[in-house]
């Protein structure tokens, strides 16, 4: 963005900042974990995470669906359980942006106090405001960030990393999301193996998604990229005492920060339901036998 369109871009956002504040004067301030503190909180006590954002906010609600997830009762219901969860075992996130904007940059902090005007009165009844969260940017740690300076990121991956080194991991996810093909991201894994699912309105098959993920998960740590099914199942897997991780969007984030993108670009071999355009969905010919080796079912309805 040239200079030009910055400052203008900053004028406008705080005039608009200023003209809106009554839509978020009644919106309390939550306490939420920076990024840091999450990441050591999940490996120091074993947690089990749940991330929340827009989209899950919104299935809280009757009138929305999601591109990817129809809604329905049931998946209303579980939300608001799943939000409310105080399992010993398990940390709820949520967006670092309803605590604070600071870090963040002027496109960023512009569409979540815009949510906040939207959403901020329907969803703050299901929070807490003398709790503490743990950060949902865990696995958004770059893109939207001011600060995207290769210092800050490798220590962020590096401690993500931790999570999972030298443990045998099940991934669960969409079946183009494909989460560390073609990259190091779990390189440090002791093992992985996959369970690939619909790439839409995946909750149609939880109920197999979640016996599976039981049968298949004892002894290994479950990372879930699943959408909004991913943060229902971290807490009914929590329950049952594995260990479950939310983790959709790292694998994108990751590659964004090795190619230095400063929008949401797309990226061959992935759905990126974010990004304006799409890339063709191949695995590059090196990557497609080790990444089809590691599936051990894939769920349809």
């Amino acid at each position: 963005m040239s200079l030009k369109k910055r400052i203008t871009s900053r004028f406008y956002y705080y005039q608009w900042l200023f003209n809106t504040r009554k839509l978020r004067a009644d919106f309390p301030s939550f306490r939420i974990l920076n990024i840091k503190d999450t990441i050591d909180d999940i490996i120091k006590n074993k947690l089990s995470v749940s991330r929340f954002g827009d989209g899950e906010f919104r299935l809280m609600l009757p009138q929305y669906e999601l591109e990817f997830q129809e809604n329905s009762e049931i998946i209303r219901k579980k939300m608001r359980e799943v939000i409310a969860s105080d399992l010993k075992n398990h940390l709820v996130c949520l967006p670092e942006p309803l605590a604070t904007v600071h870090s963040f940059d002027i496109i960023t902090k512009y569409w979540w106090k815009k949510f906040i005007n939207n959403y901020g009165s329907r969803v703050s009844p299901f929070l807490d405001k003398n709790k503490t969260y743990g950060n949902s940017f865990i696995t958004r740690f770059y893109l939207g960030y001011e600060d995207k300076s290769e210092k800050r990121n490798l220590d962020i991956i590096k401690s993500l990393k931790k999570i999972w080194d030298k443990k045998d991991i099940l991934i669960i996810e969409g079946r183009y999301s494909r989460l560390g093909v073609g990259n190091d991201l779990f390189e440090n894994a002791a093992s992985l193996k996959r369970i690939i699912c619909p790439e839409k309105n995946a909750f149609r098959c939880y109920d197999k998604i979640f016996e599976a993920a039981a049968e298949f998960g004892k002894d290994r740590l479950i990372l879930a990229a699943l959408g909004p099914s991913a943060t229902i199942l971290a807490y009914d897997l929590a329950k049952d005492n594995y260990w479950a991780i939310d983790i959709g969007h790292i694998d994108i984030e990751y590659i964004w920060f090795l190619r230095k993108a400063t929008e949401k670009i797309a990226i061959e071999g992935r759905h990126v339901n974010e990004a304006e355009s799409q890339e063709s969905f191949d695995i590059p010919e090196e990557f497609a036998r080790p990444y089809q080796e590691s599936i051990i079912l894939e769920i349809k309805e």
